[in-house]
């Protein structure tokens, strides 16, 4: 057989390897499995951030509470000071008062704050309830897409081993020189080795030169000067 009859009949083989195995990284329920794990994380990372701000949440309502009882012992205080020492002008009259409005009108915002921070953390609860409802179902169904891929990928993997073998088999018959060129190039770019039609490399479809067409004729390695790939007539 002619050494580069040999190479486009190990490249058939080869490529229908590389066919296979990029079929199964490129596996439909690969890829269902792949997202099913992002959205785990996703919602993984989502129940961590409503847990932290539940826990802000609750050292916040816990400080506003402390807040609140001292901002009551300290209108009782006024109020002691009060029965203890009337003010005795009007002057003095305004500035109890004042004080007394200032501290409840404290008391009565850290009471809507305490109130709204209740309502968001009821809302979390049930967004965390929610997250971790998804994430269970999405476990799930990771347990089943896996259980597929892990099947579907044990059948393809037997095809794919089978195909390399007769790959390997047909290796031997290659001239180690193209074979070597031939790895290299395809690192690159697939397939390595085209056929010339019409004056035109069938990689890129490059018109080559008379001086270039004349060499792979006579049976010289020409790589394409477009593609890179090596042209055998």
């Amino acid at each position: 057989m002619d050494k580069f009859e040999a190479l486009w009949a190990y490249q058939t083989e080869d490529l229908k390897a590389e066919a296979i195995a990029t079929a199964i990284k490129r596996s439909p329920t690969r890829q269902k499995v792949e997202k099913t794990v992002e959205l785990i994380k996703d919602r993984q990372k989502q129940y961590k951030q409503i847990e932290d701000e539940i826990a802000a949440m609750a050292d916040r309502k816990e400080i506003i509470s402390q807040a609140v009882v001292n901002a009551e012992a300290q209108l009782k205080a006024l109020q002691e000071r009060f029965e203890a020492s009337p003010p005795q002008t009007s002057e003095e009259v305004k500035a109890f008062l004042a004080e007394v409005s200032k501290c409840r009108e404290t008391i009565r915002q850290y009471e809507v704050e305490i109130g709204h921070i209740s309502r968001e953390a009821a809302s979390h609860d049930k967004l965390q309830m929610t997250v971790r409802r998804e994430a269970a179902a999405a476990k799930k169904n990771f347990d089943q897409l896996k259980a597929e891929y892990e099947e579907e990928s044990r059948l393809k993997k037997v095809e794919l081993e089978n195909q390399r073998k007769i790959a390997k088999g047909l290796e031997a018959s290659v001239d180690p020189a193209l074979l070597e060129e031939y790895e290299v190039i395809k690192r690159h770019i697939s397939p390595p080795v085209v056929r010339l039609s019409y004056g035109q490399c069938s990689g890129c479809n490059t018109s080559l030169p008379s001086a270039t067409l004349s060499k792979i004729k006579n049976g010289a390695l020409v790589e394409c000067e477009t593609c890179g790939r090596m042209i055998i007539q």
